[in-house]
């Protein structure tokens, strides 16, 4: 039997990607599987799981070393869905998922120093828990390279294995003129306060009217908004919350650009499912982007002057470049990694 260890997961693009492997796993394993889940994660992901084969604990060290001591030998191989490797050590086959650049390095993210100091910790517990037999994933070779680095592990033990899910670009879809998303959670490398100040300088520019979408959480939103101020009435901020996954993809199609200022991104799962619904994106110009798609257009994520100014370009161009996914769904290779 497989445990599937995913209790560090339960939001943001980790809870997207997630939904994928659950089902995949569902119909892979015949029932050869145990999930170990956070007790927050949304239940409506898990209809596809026979409710006996799954366990809810609180996302704690303590809770998770206490379930590996009682059951770890109920289980031919492990499989951690969240970057930390098990609390005890294991002699069975245990592959690792590792999809957290900020734990490697959090320079110039702006985070706090708190912040800072909780994910060098981490880092040195997973550096701490690893043993040399086990073996790592990554999505793409850039980060395959930064955790070799970083925790002295060995390329061969990183396999290179993103996966996705494929989406379509079906039905009709109107797009706002002019209108721009940035689908991200509230954390401060996703630069919002930036991407603000940029799209107040491109509104005192701009000729014709400019939305800008946000997926935030409302009491997020409203302490951004009372530190963020404009006096053109050419921009308008519309926050739509945290949205279901069908809300996502609508909210694809219903805007002109997919805009993605963030700083530090291990896979940056939104630049391709913009992409593959047809948004152009505008992307900061740094490595993780290039990794995943090529971008319609690019600016300096640190500067709110670039920002105003790929804005004022991307409604000013008429032939923009198309974006295009560059990263290969490896959803079956990474199945046969994980099982077998």
């Amino acid at each position: 039997m497989i445990l599937i260890d995913s209790l560090y997961i339960h939001n943001s693009g980790g809870k997207t990607l997630l939904k994928v492997l659950i089902d995949t796993i569902v119909k892979s394993t015949k029932n050869n599987y145990w999930f170990l889940f956070d007790r927050r994660i949304d239940k409506n992901l898990l209809d596809s799981i026979d409710r006996h084969k799954i366990t809810f604990l609180d996302a704690s060290l303590y809770q998770r070393g206490k379930f590996y001591k009682r059951h770890h030998h109920s289980f031919n191989a492990v499989f951690c869905f969240g970057n930390v490797p098990p609390p005890i050590s294991i002699n069975q086959r245990v592959v690792i998922y590792f999809q957290n650049d900020l734990i490697l390095s959090s320079n110039a993210t702006g985070h706090s120093l708190k912040t800072k100091l909780l994910l060098f910790l981490k880092k040195r517990y997973i550096s701490f828990k690893n043993k040399p037999s086990y073996l790592w994933a990554v999505q793409t070779s850039l980060m395959q390279e930064k955790l070799s680095i970083s925790l002295g592990i060995k390329t061969e033990r990183i396999k290179v294995l993103p996966f996705f899910e494929t989406l379509a670009c079906e039905g009709q879809s109107n797009p706002k003129k002019n209108s721009f998303l940035y689908v991200a959670g509230p954390e401060a490398h996703k630069n919002h306060q930036k991407l603000l100040l940029g799209f107040s300088l491109a509104a005192k520019q701009s000729k014709t009217p400019l939305t800008l979408s946000l997926t935030l959480p409302p009491n997020i939103f409203s302490s951004l908004s009372e530190n963020f101020h404009t006096s053109s009435s050419k921009l308008e901020i519309h926050n739509l919350g945290i949205l279901t996954k069908e809300g996502v993809i609508n909210s694809y199609k219903e805007n002109s650009f997919c805009i993605y200022p963030s700083l530090k991104e291990s896979f940056g799962l939104p630049l391709i499912e913009a992409a593959q619904l047809g948004n152009q994106v505008i992307a900061a110009d740094l490595p993780y982007v290039y990794e995943v798609i090529k971008p319609s257009l690019t600016f300096d994520p640190y500067s709110t002057q670039s920002i105003s100014n790929a804005i004022l370009k991307a409604i000013e161009t008429d032939n923009l470049p198309e974006t295009k996914v560059l990263v290969e769904n490896k959803l079956d290779n990474f199945m046969n990694f994980i099982i077998n």
